[in-house]
């Protein structure tokens, strides 16, 4: 599924929750959420395998394609973009982790689970976001296809050799496996999810900025960090889900593989 739509599931989740009026679940509504967003993720996986593998190979064949081609621009582009992203969902798994930890040292709200998953989230973000900029600079020195292949296989973790070794004799379009049937209906869902993540990632930064004017503590800060930095990535990406959708529902279908 598109980052948007799980975006949007991880935010409406609470207050389904909260209507459940449950005490064990107010209490442990972290946890229930994760585990409602990976049984959702796991079930999708179940009932629309090849729709999922089709939408990840129209995501990764252009990397593969631009290290392939050396089209070192085009590859340059997207590293940039997608460090950009690891930056922020860096930052925000950061600010997010020290607003737990004043909720549950100085505030004892007892966030304990919380805590621990995002305080393991910011360790994998910092990591993944260093090797990004890693990639930046030996990019930078050694403008070339062979860095290109070299950052897709050890930073993307995508197998290029075999790549490589599939392109030979064949188009760019044969990369791709046939087009699931109902994926125009796939991906028009997917762009009501994409809006839903712009307005409401609109939403929490707005509500960041409100939260700023109210008071000017430290915890405050930290929540609106917290807010603002969702919100900012909700935006991004449901934007970028809406243009990518859009962009697919009006080029041309290959032929042969409706």
């Amino acid at each position: 599924m598109k980052t948007s739509f799980y975006f949007v599931l991880w935010i409406v989740i609470y207050p389904i929750l909260g209507l459940l009026d449950s005490p064990i679940i107010d209490r442990n509504s972290f946890m229930v959420a994760l585990l409602v967003v990976w049984g959702v993720s796991w079930l999708l996986n179940k009932l629309m395998p090849e729709t999922l593998v089709y939408e990840r190979s129209r995501q990764i064949t252009p990397i593969l394609e631009d290290a392939y081609t050396g089209n070192v621009t085009s590859f340059t582009n997207r590293l940039n973009r997608d460090l950009m992203v690891e930056g922020l969902t860096t930052i925000y798994f950061s600010i997010t982790t020290i607003a737990l930890l004043l909720s549950t040292f100085v505030f004892g709200a007892k966030e304990w689970i919380a805590l621990a998953v995002f305080a393991f989230l910011t360790i994998g973000a910092v990591a993944s976001c260093a090797k990004m900029l890693k990639a930046k600079s030996a990019l930078e020195a050694n403008p070339s296809a062979e860095q290109c292949a070299e950052i897709a296989e050890d930073t993307y973790k995508l197998n290029y050799t075999d790549y490589r070794e599939s392109r030979e004799g064949r188009s760019y379009e044969q990369m791709i496996p046939p087009r699931p049937k109902n994926f125009t209906a796939f991906e028009i869902v997917s762009i009501l999810f994409a809006a839903a993540s712009a307005i409401l990632g609109l939403y929490f930064v707005v509500k960041g900025v409100l939260i700023l004017f109210v008071t000017r503590s430290i915890d405050a800060g930290a929540f609106v960090g917290m807010f603002a930095l969702y919100g900012t990535l909700a935006v991004y990406f449901g934007i970028k889900d809406i243009i990518s959708i859009v962009r697919f529902l009006n080029a041309k279908p290959r032929q042969n593989r409706e």
